[in-house]
């Protein structure tokens, strides 16, 4: 049986409500920093693909030099993505401490 963090016994369905709402909250930022490992573990997977059928199989090696390069462009863009985000959340955060402090007028 699945615990919460306190070590209190959930059901399996209290399980799966907790989980779907954790989903729920993923920020933006979130969802590009998971998307940007996960291209990374694949642009790895590719380049021992590469390496292991340099000499032996030419066409395999062809289909990963192509899925090597749509991999390198959608990691740039998940990478700019996320700076963008990071400005913004910084710039959020700025922002919030100032409205909290009473700084900001006419807002």
């Amino acid at each position: 049986m699945p615990k919460d963090k306190a070590g209190n016994q959930l059901t399996w369905k209290e399980y799966g409500e907790r989980f779907k709402q954790g989903l729920e909250m993923i920020s933006p930022l979130q969802q590009m920093k998971i998307s940007f490992r996960g291209s990374l573990i694949v642009a790895v997977g590719l380049m021992i693909g590469l390496w292991a059928t340099f000499n032996s199989v030419w066409w395999l090696f062809i289909i990963l030099c192509g899925a090597s390069i749509n991999t390198a462009v959608g990691m740039l863009g998940t990478w700019q993505k996320i700076r963008g985000l990071s400005k913004i959340e910084k710039t959020n955060t700025e922002l919030m401490e100032e409205l909290l402090k009473g700084g900001v007028e006419n807002v």
